[in-house]
């Protein structure tokens, strides 16, 4: 099936909290009432980082205009470093499938759409957090693990 992918609309955002939550649900089911208490203000985050420019959404499509599956690129502020002048990060987050469209393609041509747009738009590179289960798709484009360490208050 051929997927289409395009950028959100302010129209979007609930579609984008859906599926960020959705994600979250898959990956934590343990924070079930964390993440549905989390829905208000995920939903003011999307909304603001999308109005002012600082959240790009991709939302694949079928040809008949169901969503297939969504992802979004965060302009994360950096501190400035000599080999980052735009001093931002583009920060791959919020990857996730509806069920029905698994194993198609659909996380494969977001992420492909989202680092075409980071490079169009001079950015040195894009990172992420990945999970166990999408690991293998990211190093198939070439994202490598880092040196990122952390400590849980």
């Amino acid at each position: 099936m051929g997927f289409k992918v395009a950028h959100a609309k302010p129209e979007d955002v609930e579609l984008l909290v859906e599926h960020r939550l959705g994600m979250w649900h898959e990956l934590h089911p343990e924070l079930r009432s964390e993440i549905g208490q989390s829905k208000v203000y995920t939903r003011g985050w999307i909304r603001a980082k999308l109005a002012n420019g600082e959240l790009i959404g991709f939302i694949a499509r079928t040809p008949d205009g169901r969503a297939a599956g969504s992802g979004c690129i965060w302009l994360r502020e950096e501190v400035p470093r000599p080999n980052n002048p735009l001093h931002v990060v583009p920060y791959l987050m919020s990857m996730y499938t509806v069920k029905d469209f698994r194993m198609q393609g659909v996380a494969r041509e977001i992420v492909n759409q989202a680092v075409r747009w980071s490079r169009a738009h001079g950015h040195e590179r894009v990172v992420l957090h990945a999970s166990d289960y999408g690991k293998h798709l990211y190093e198939e484009f070439g994202f490598e693990q880092t040196r990122e360490m952390r400590l849980k208050l």
